[in-house]
């Protein structure tokens, strides 16, 4: 509300009460008369009008800017809220994508493990290795963290099912990282035509685990992005009718 408005409405209600003024002093000034009694005779006089248009202007039209100001305010304090919190909802889909990020890494590292000759994995390189999987395993476990801590800003009803998916996403991730573990936990070349053929089966085993611990991954991954997407569909659907 600008300064003419409540410039323009504090004259108004001078203007009302002067008028009331001078409608009591002539009242008073004039000789009495026979007049009608009753409710209605007095709501028909000119005293009374002046009565109701000064309750009218000067407390119901007010009552009534002041009921729609508030209304707007929640509006578009509800709007805020939402936009707050559609940014945070959309943070923590980027986090969870980063954790899927990871599976691949180590999905990758086990896949060139196995690509690599026994006779040309040296002990530096096996090494590398190691160290490129121990990493991985520090990343995935501050990730998962960032991520867990960001599911409170999804709507209440959705957190606990957004987490039950997401632990059953961790079994086949977590299993999909032994995998890798175990590929490089090996000792180094074996001799002999009879350790290289039990090396060639161990290896073939390892590599069906790996191919199926990262088909659940995938699956439990595309079951709780599903449940992000969702949840900020219905957010931001909220958000659209308050704008």
């Amino acid at each position: 509300m600008d300064s003419e408005h409540i410039r323009d409405e504090v004259l108004a209600r001078l203007e009302i009460e002067r008028a009331v003024r001078e409608q009591l002093t002539r009242q008073q000034s004039e000789p009495s008369v026979p007049s009608g009694t009753g409710i209605r005779t007095w709501l028909d006089s000119k005293f009374g009008l002046l009565l109701i248009g000064a309750v009218i202007s000067g407390v119901l039209v007010p009552t009534f800017q002041f009921t729609q100001e508030e209304i707007r305010w929640h509006r578009q304090n509800r709007y805020n809220n939402l936009e707050r919190q559609l940014g945070s909802m959309r943070e923590s889909l980027k986090q969870f994508i980063a954790v899927q990020a990871l599976s691949a890494e180590l999905y990758d590292l086990g896949l060139a493990v196995l690509d690599t000759p026994v006779a040309a994995a040296d002990r530096p390189q096996r090494e590398q290795w190691r160290k490129e999987l121990r990493a991985l395993q520090a990343r995935r476990v501050q990730q998962n963290a960032v991520f867990a801590a960001t599911v409170f800003y999804f709507p209440g009803a959705a957190q606990q099912p957004i987490r039950t998916a997401w632990n059953d996403l961790m079994r086949p991730a977590q299993q999909l990282q032994a995998c890798v573990g175990e590929l490089l936990g090996e000792s180094g070349p074996l001799s002999g035509a009879k350790k290289s053929a039990d090396k060639a089966v161990d290896a073939n085993e390892v590599a069906v685990r790996l191919d199926s611990s990262l088909a659940e991954v995938n699956q439990a991954y595309e079951r709780v992005l599903s449940m992000l997407r969702q949840q900020l569909i219905e957010v931001e659907h909220e958000s659209w009718k308050f704008q």
